[in-house]
């Protein structure tokens, strides 16, 4: 999953497997490195914790204290989702 320096973004979009079907409670979320190179991944909030899927079926979990509003951009509009740096 998101590696030290990666930013997580996670987003209010249902989340899908692979062959299409939506999975239930699941959102999308994703990954960028420092290289920009993005990385897919599903979450479900459980609690004060958030369950990351990622591909391959690991699993990573975080505590919602790690997760914040993203800063405003230069063009003065915010990312939707939240973030998470490591």
């Amino acid at each position: 999953m998101p590696a030290h320096g990666d930013v997580l973004y996670i987003t209010s979009e249902p989340c899908t497997a692979e062959n299409g079907r939506v999975e239930p409670n699941w959102y999308f979320s994703y990954s960028v490195n420092s290289l920009g190179s993005v990385t897919r991944s599903c979450y479900v909030r459980y609690n004060d914790q958030i369950w990351i899927k990622g591909p391959y079926g690991t699993e990573s979990t975080f505590p919602m204290s790690y997760f914040g509003k993203p800063a405003v951009g230069d063009s003065g509009k915010t990312e939707q989702g939240s973030e998470v740096k490591q």
